[in-house]
């Protein structure tokens, strides 16, 4: 849609900004109905006027009961900032500045020093300074010293003007360096980030090949879902909103190299908790291999052995009185052991020696 084109400035309009704007500033808004404050400052930039007038520092969109119910919202209910500008019909960075910065005290800490007009003072620009030559995050020095996100990166784009024309080391990176959802991202990674998105990855396996927070990955992903949905497109694997049926390669990704020992294994009768242990998968994914092997040796007129589970001794058999009309069972008993009914299901008797050399040992144990 094209951008509707402003109406010339009249003469009296300009007579009116030369007469007033040096002494009420962008305050002459008023006598200019028809003109924005921003289009004021403009259009004064541009004549060369400069005005004495300094207009005090801005409130914040929140105050009092709301601010109250917002901080409420952020610490007990865990909502975004989003969802607390959404609740409060304001931006998402203006619930974030004015929740951030009424935290600043209620924490502890204290606020970076301002002058008369609510501007930061120069020992307040020197505790901010000292806080990105610490490599502190952006949220954090907004807590620390309570101040807004538009604050501090305009505090670092001139702290780093002025190291790069002293010749000095530059600023580290927010956080270190380390991937954060607040870090802000160049036009290359995203462009990473969403290649992979294109390729059929899902967001777990993309955040670790990109280097990119998962929550940075997240919204990047709703706004290519969202745009390829413009398009009548979607992501591979995916239907319009977005909800995935396919994985291209999961965080729980299961080889053929596990799948085939995982089978042999099997065969050779070891438990499958077990085997699903030594080889990394997933419990329900290796029942699932389980059941795929026996339905396919079942077409083949096979069966999967039974495992081998653990406790079952393979030597001296004795055999074992069933009851009437069953076969004789076998239960093998351990090298050296006598046959004292123990191992049969019958209760030794009372005088039994081997109920007496159990006793015994029982307490000698510490």
């Amino acid at each position: 849609m094209a951008r509707r084109k402003s109406a010339r400035w009249s003469a009296h309009e300009l007579r009116l900004l030369r007469s007033h704007y040096p002494a009420e500033g962008s305050t002459v808004a008023a006598r200019l109905p028809a003109r924005s404050r921003h289009a004021i400052q403009v259009m004064a930039h541009k004549l060369g006027l400069e005005t004495t007038h300094r207009s005090p520092a801005p409130a914040t969109r929140l105050q009092g009961a709301s601010l109250d119910e917002a901080i409420r919202l952020r610490e007990i209910d865990k909502l975004s900032f989003a969802a607390i500008g959404r609740h409060f019909g304001i931006c998402e960075a203006s619930a974030c500045n004015a929740v951030t910065i009424a935290l600043c005290k209620r924490r502890g800490y204290r606020p970076a020093e301002r002058d008369e007009r609510g501007r930061l003072a120069p020992a307040g620009i020197d505790r901010l300074r000292y806080a990105l030559k610490k490599g502190l995050k952006g949220i954090d020095i907004q807590q620390r010293l309570g101040v807004s996100a538009a604050c501090v990166s305009e505090q670092r784009r001139r702290y780093s003007r002025e190291l790069l024309a002293r010749g000095k080391a530059p600023l580290p990176p927010p956080g270190g360096g380390a991937a954060y959802s607040g870090v802000k991202l160049t036009s290359a990674q995203r462009k990473a980030v969403e290649t992979l998105f294109m390729e059929g990855f899902g967001t777990a396996k993309v955040s670790e090949r990109s280097g990119v927070s998962k929550t940075s990955c997240i919204r990047i992903r709703a706004r290519l879902v969202q745009r390829l949905g413009r398009k009548g497109q979607a992501l591979p694997g995916c239907d319009a909103a977005g909800v995935r049926h396919i994985h291209a390669e999961s965080a729980r990704f299961v080889t053929d190299e596990q799948r085939q020992l995982l089978r042999a294994m099997l065969l050779d009768r070891i438990p499958v908790r077990r085997a699903a242990h030594d080889l990394a998968i997933g419990g329900s994914t290796a029942y699932r291999i389980r059941d795929e092997l026996a339905a396919e040796l079942s077409r083949a007129g096979q069966a999967l052995p039974k495992p081998n589970l653990p406790g079952r001794v393979r030597s001296h058999a004795t055999p074992t009185p069933s009851g009437p009309g069953e076969p004789q069972r076998d239960i093998r008993l351990p090298p050296s052991t006598p046959d004292n009914g123990l191992y049969r299901g019958q209760e030794p008797l009372a005088g039994d020696p081997a109920r007496r050399q159990k006793s015994r040992a029982h307490r000698k144990c510490p």
